[in-house]
Formats: C-alpha cells, structure tokens, sequence
C-alpha cells in the first residue's frame, strides 16, 4: 500500500505545478481579453516605455488617468437591456442577397393560409431627389411602374419598395438596398491604392466598447492586430462637431464660415469634405448613417443640395423607417418590418465592400451608426456578436487585404446617471477608435507604423483622425525623408503616421477646457460661495444666450449637485496658475441638468467651451430650432400657473 500510495503522489506533485501554470495562464487570457486597455501587440520601443502606473495618458503636457471600467462607481449603471421584438415577432417575408430578392416559403404561413402561388408581389424603384428651395434634404421619387415577380426577381437597381397582395388585400410591405455598379468617372491610378472603410459607433465611449461589445474588442484586438488610441478626446459636445474635423479637418465654427452663405441656405454642397478629394483621385465614394431623421446633416439642418457621394444609403433609411418603422424607443426605430435597423445597416456595408472588392475599384466609404447605441448606455452589448461577425467576415473572407479600416465613436454617453460621476463625465469625452492595417501596409511602412503606435499613449483629437486619412489618399508619400520633412507648422491637427509631442497640450490641440481629460481635479464643497456664484453666472451666461427667443423662459438656479477644481498643474501650465470649476446644477423650470467648466480669473469667470445638459430636454424645446439653444430652453408655453 505505501509503494502505491508512493507512486500515485510522486507524478502528481510532478504535474500539479504544470496544472496551476497552465490554469494561470488561461484566468490571464480571459481577463485580458475581456478588460484589456493596451491597444497592441506591437513591441513598443524602450525608449517610449515610460511609467505609466495610474495612467493611460502620462506625457509631459497630458496626464488622462486609467479608470477601470468596471469601478464599483458605475457598474451600478450596467444592466442588460432587452432585445427589441420587430414587427410584433412575425418573420420578413421576402429576404434578399447581393443581387435578389426572393420569398422565403417558411414565413408564407404567417401572411396568409393560402398556398404561395397566391402570393403576387412586386418591386418598386425609388430613389433620392434633390431639395428645391429651403426644402429638407428628405425628398423620394418613386417610380410609377411596380414590377411584378415570382418567388424570386434580379434587381438591378439600387433602392426598391416591395409590395404583395393576396387578391387585391395587401400583405405585405418591405424595403432593399442594393450596390449596382455605377459609372464612375475614373482618373487613371499608377499603382494599387488603398480603400478607406470607416465604420462609426455613435455615443460610445472606449471603456463602454470593451464593457458592452467584449467579444467585437478582443477580434480587433487579437485578430485583427488592431491599434486603439487609447488618449482619443473628443473636441465638442455632440456628434457635429465631433466628426465634423474628421471629415474635413475644420471646426464646426469654421465651417459655417467657409460653407454656409445666403444663397445656399446652409447647405453642405461647398464644404471640404474628404471623400472629395478621393472622388477627384477616382476612388468610388459612399457615405451612410441610419437613424437618418436625426442624421449628421439634417437634424435641424437643410443637407446637401447634390448627392454629395456616389452611394448614399441615408435616403432609403429613411424612407424604410418612415414606413415599415417598429419598435420605436426614445430617438429611433430600432426595426424597418421584421429586422433591426442596425443589422440592415450592416448588411449594407457588407454588400457595398464585397461588390467593390469584385470589381476591384478603390473606394472611400464613411458609414455612421446611432439605431444602436445612441440613446442608452447599455443597449450596445446587442449588437456585440453581430458586430463580431460583421468583422470577422470581413477580415477571413479577405475583404480588408487592400484597406485602412478605422472603427470609432464620437463621445460616450451624453446623458444619464452615469454622467453625473466622474467616471462617466471621463469617459464621455474619450470615445473610441481602432485602426486595422493590411500587414504588407505595415511592412512597407514600418517609420509611419511605429509612429501610429506610439501616438496610442498621446493625446489625439479628430482633427489628427482627418490628417491620417489624407495620409491614406498619398500613402506612397509615407517614406522617412517625407515625414521628417512634412510641414508641422500647425498647432491643431497631426497625422498619426508622424509622432506626436509628448509635450501637446488640450490648448495647443485646441481642446477647450471642459472638454480636457488632461486636467487633474479634486471635488470640492459644492455650497461655499465661490462655488455657487460660479454656477449663478453660468445660468445667468445661459439666459444671455436666450435673449431674443421670448418664448424661452428665463431660467434661475436650483441645487449644485457636484463641484470640482481643475488644475492643469506645472507640468503643462509652466508655472503660471490656471484654475477651472467644473460644476453640476440643476436649473428651473424644467429641471435641466448642467455641466459646466468655468475659469476663474481676477475675480472675472469665464465659460470653457460650451455648457452640456446631461439629461434629456424632450419636448421641453419645441418652440425653438436652433440646435445649440435647445440644450437650454424652457417653453413658457409648458408653464403651468
């Protein structure tokens, strides 16, 4: 008995360290997979290792502080929210792929008790018009003629309505998008460009991508060998003037200089986007959002004249949602008939990169997705696996080997109770943003690369995201002797593909100071007088604003619910004293919740950028249009005596 009991324990004290290595190491790759913040696998050179501990961002002009993103502080705030039930549960009846469509015989029961041949459909063509006058951009022509088909028909046009009919009683109603080849004039292209994909999240921020969406982090992670810019802050409030650098490397302010004038009724037409400067090369554009009511042109905002693009799937969104539209929750229809708008949205995508890729022509294509994310903190992590498998498509169908894919977000949350901690308020100015670059790209320009990877722990903005993707356009130009000798007479945008200073500051990237993450703070007496005459000016700062719109409703203060000092610090101010309060308060009537940085000087405050409502204003300022002041009115018409 003691020889066996010998030789059971020998091998098992042999293999038990063996057992707990290897268990180590799998507890190691779940944890990183699920909460990793290192944006690379990318050997980062020793002489950019700096101590980071407590850090994401520790340069000597930006300090942005690692936040876990499961803090006690706000997975208060985390739930799971509930898929939405499209069309009541009752099934599409006609699906489509690259080219058709065609009905699908297991859904022919919830339509009708009749045998299929009794089913007779239809398609219609439609199509954008261009607006007259100081129409919104919103306008649809539909053909006259429907087109009959049976079971299945080849489409050969790019937007159709479908319609069938048992007898003459209607059944059924459905809307496809489709990518026909267009023709496209093409200036002649030397040598093999590189297609620009963008892929946009709307009200993400990056510590919320990997908490909702885990699974579509860690394949870009992973699989994709993506790089996270891990010190991404955004510029302004909203989506405008968050994507407005991206597009065409101008502030919102600048723009509405250089674009709108009285006889164009500030429409978009004249103004420097990107995807015109590929278009010019020969590249095929396209540019698509859902949730189009309230889209990146349009909401509370007169679009574009001409079809800015040569795809530009915003209209059949629209006219999809204005018709079939279901589940209707807050700001979107989360559904067009039987299916999620998003996973439509995604579908497109798909079919507009696999039929460039067949035909082989070089495309830049923009694409902005809010039906998902943009009103609820936790309605993403629905979306997790289809986005998972959008890209894994993509990526093992070899669909990405000739292009620069850049997946983003323009801010976190905007609203909610997670706004009102500090966490939330972080991470609402640092949205995400993800590069996958083909490996022969990163072979051939490994100066430009490692650069790339070291700006991941730098402060960057949108108007670097800009620069990089005019990069993309002149990729042969990326050689050392053209970024050591690139123009860096500017203090506001810098490509990625060049290092950036260690020393950059949110002034000199012209980040306003509410928008800074770089700003070491500590939370103060939110009730001693500083505090509150802080706040009273900023209420008053707002009534200003509403001069001339009397039917707004002079507003006063009510509580100040959260106070904190913000110092820049030595580092960055060099010596000179700059203090900023940032201040939560509450006003009335209405209960609008505010945030607000003010800097104090010579007993004079200042507003940093712009004042921000953290929670929803609704109804409460219908009476007005203007998109900035609706943040701030109170109809006196809501006033009850």
């Amino acid at each position: 008995m003691e020889t066996k009991e010998r030789r059971w324990r020998v091998p098992s004290l042999f293999w038990l360290p063996l057992i707990i290595f290897a268990v180590l190491l799998f507890v190691m790759d779940v944890f990183q997979s699920q909460y990793a913040l290192i944006p690379t696998r990318v050997q980062i050179s020793e002489d950019f290792t700096t101590e980071l501990k407590g850090f994401l961002i520790k340069t000597p002009g930006c300090r942005i502080p690692f936040m876990d993103p499961f803090d006690p502080t706000v997975t208060k705030f985390i739930h799971k929210e509930k898929k939405p039930v499209c069309n009541d549960g009752i099934p599409p009846l006609i699906d489509s792929n690259l080219t058709s469509i065609y009905l699908i015989n297991s859904s022919v029961a919830n339509y009708t008790d009749q045998d299929i041949t009794a089913i007779k459909c239809c398609y219609q063509p439609f199509y954008r018009q261009e607006p007259g006058g100081t129409d919104g951009d919103n306008k649809i022509k539909f053909e006259k003629k429907c087109i009959p088909f049976n079971v299945s028909a080849k489409i050969s046009h790019e937007f159709i309505k479908v319609v069938c009919k048992v007898d003459t009683v209607s059944i059924y109603t459905d809307f496809f998008s489709f990518v026909p080849i267009k023709t496209v004039k093409r200036n002649h292209l030397e040598r093999s460009e590189l297609n620009v994909l963008v892929v946009g999240i709307d009200a993400i921020s990056r510590l919320n991508f990997h908490r909702q969406m885990p699974t579509t982090v860690d394949y870009l992670l992973r699989n994709m060998s993506a790089v996270e810019l891990l010190g991404y802050n955004k510029v302004g409030d909203n989506t405008f003037p968050n994507l407005i650098p991206v597009l065409t490397g101008l502030s919102e302010t600048t723009l509405e200089e250089v674009c709108w004038n009285d006889d164009n009724n500030k429409r978009f037409d004249s103004c420097p986007f990107i995807w015109k400067d590929f278009k010019a090369k020969g590249f095929v554009t396209s540019f698509g959002e859902d949730s189009s009511w309230m889209g990146i042109f349009n909401y509370l905002r007169k679009g574009f004249r001409k079809q800015p693009t040569d795809y530009m799937w915003g209209a059949f969104n629209r006219i999809s949602e204005n018709q079939i539209g279901n589940s209707h929750n807050m700001n979107v229809e989360e559904c067009v008939g039987g299916r999620e708008v998003y996973k439509v949205f995604l579908d497109y995508i798909t079919n507009f990169v696999v039929t460039m890729d067949n035909a082989k022509l070089p495309y830049f294509a923009f694409y902005w997705g809010a039906s998902l994310s943009h009103d609820y903190l936790n309605k993403p992590s629905l979306g997790d696996t289809n986005y998972l498998n959008f890209f894994k498509n993509l990526k093992e169908n070899g669909r990405l080997n000739n292009t620069a894919l850049v997946v983003m977000s323009d801010h976190g949350i905007r609203w909610g109770d997670i706004r009102q901690t500090y966490q939330g308020q972080m991470e609402e100015r640092l949205p995400f943003v993800f590069m996958v670059l083909p490996e022969w790209y990163k072979r051939q320009y490994q100066e430009a690369y490692s650069n790339l990877v070291k700006n991941t722990r730098r402060l960057t903005t949108p108007y670097d995201l800009h620069e990089t993707l005019k990069d993309f356009l002149n990729r042969f130009n990326l050689t050392h002797d053209f970024l050591q000798n690139r123009n860096r007479n500017i203090s506001r945008g810098y490509s990625l593909f060049n290092e950036i200073s260690p020393k950059r500051t949110c002034e000199s990237a012209e980040i306003a100071s509410h928008w800074c993450t770089c700003q070491q703070s500590a939370e103060i007496e939110k009730n001693n007088s500083l505090v509150v005459e802080a706040a009273t000016f900023a209420v008053e700062y707002m009534n200003l604003q509403l001069e001339g719109y009397a039917q707004c409703a002079n507003l006063t203060l009510e509580s100040i619910t959260d106070a904190r000092l913000m110092t820049h610090g030595e580092h960055i101010t060099n010596g000179d004293e700059v203090k900023d309060y940032m201040i939560i308060f509450e006003t009335v009537p209405g209960n609008g919740v505010f945030e607000v940085t003010l800097r104090n000087t010579a007993k004079h405050f200042e507003v940093m950028g712009t004042i921000s409502r953290l929670n929803l204003y609704g109804k409460q300022s219908a009476c007005i249009t203007d998109f900035h002041l609706k943040l701030y009115c109170y109809c006196k018409n809501l006033l009850v005596d």
